[in-house]
């Protein structure tokens, strides 16, 4: 018997030591970027990369730049905030705003609180703030789950530093993702196969490490030169109902207990707030009483919809694909909100 356990034993070291040769990998080479501290987490002139998780990408950046820069003015948002260039909204502020984009792939409203309380207890000031939201942002009031989307745990005083370790190492471990990355690594190509997945991204772009913002200027020389719009990309831009249709209603007594708390730290601030719902291409205008809902928390003269049937959601030349609108779009609609047009 005591044999038999000893053999057993052994049978289970050795079973553990691919686990433990892919652990010291990992540990090595660091893919997601979240095990050692990095001057910046985007690398613009990379040939390839692994797409970082942006909420910790976004707030480990805010920490290492406040070290020397006093930021007073913030965007906050999922990745459709990113569009809302810096250069375009420093127009429409004081001359002594410093800027800084802090958003988050696929943000929450309850991710969003966590950054907002985050920057005032550090003491940051919040004198000018965009709020770039939609009904999908609106409608998570909890934390989300994914090594993409899980929270930085420098927003939660590290309650979930084992949960979100644990979770880059298992979505390291998935196969499809491990063969793409060590094949990359080992040969320096990029292969169809990487990027048709999502395994890597290699789409072009520019990174402002102070502010913390991505550019796609590439695309925008593409669509000036007519070649953006490719009968594949096409593919994306479906038809929409003819007739206008109304999301469902999000903002729920969770989500009112966010908004609140956050509109109480800018209150706290004195912060001059404005609020983008965005025109998305799905055209579905957001609900009636979620508009009336912000509206009266943080003033009509601050809330603007551009959700639904309109010029900008008509015209397909206006995004990237479904999701994302263009920086034109975002820049007229900075004219609209800061000067009433």
């Amino acid at each position: 018997m005591q044999r038999f356990i000893v053999q057993l034993f052994r049978f289970s070291l050795i079973g553990l030591i691919p686990l433990i040769i892919l652990a010291i990998i990992y540990v090595i080479l660091d893919p997601f970027k979240v095990i050692r501290s990095y001057s910046s987490y985007i690398d613009p002139k990379a040939k390839a990369w692994v797409s970082v998780n942006k909420d910790y990408q976004s707030t480990t950046t805010f920490i290492n730049n406040s070290k020397t820069i006093n930021y007073n003015s913030f965007i906050f948002g999922s990745s459709r905030s990113i569009y809302y260039q810096i250069s375009d909204w420093k127009k429409h502020l004081p001359a002594n705003s410093s800027c800084y984009h802090f958003d988050a792939s696929g943000e929450s409203l309850w991710a969003l609180n966590k950054k907002v309380e985050f920057i005032d207890k550090k003491g940051g000031k919040m004198e000018n703030v965009l709020l770039v939201l939609d009904t999908a942002l609106l409608a998570l009031d909890k934390p989300k789950k994914g090594h993409l989307f899980i929270t930085s745990p420098a927003l939660l005083e590290n309650d979930n530093i084992i949960e979100f370790q644990k979770t880059f190492f298992f979505a390291f471990l998935q196969p499809k993702f491990l063969y793409a990355y060590l094949d990359f690594k080992l040969t320096g190509e990029v292969k169809p196969y990487m990027t048709k997945n999502s395994l890597l991204d290699n789409k072009p772009r520019g990174y402002d490490l102070t502010t913390n913002e991505m550019r796609f200027d590439y695309f925008e020389n593409l669509i000036r030169q007519k070649k953006f719009y490719t009968k594949k990309r096409m593919s994306v831009f479906y038809k929409r109902p003819r007739f206008q249709k109304y999301s469902l209603p999000v903002i729920k007594e969770n989500q009112k207990m966010l908004l609140e708390n956050i509109h109480s730290i800018f209150k706290k601030h004195n912060s001059d707030v404005r609020i983008v719902i965005s025109p998305l291409y799905n055209q579905k205008k957001l609900n009636e009483k979620d508009l009336a809902y912000l509206k009266n928390l943080f003033g009509t003269e601050r809330v603007f919809d551009f959700s639904g049937i309109n010029k900008i959601t008509n015209d397909y030349n206006n995004y990237y694909e479904a999701s994302h609108y263009r920086p034109h779009v975002s820049r007229e609609l900075m004219e609209i909100i800061y000067k009433g047009k």
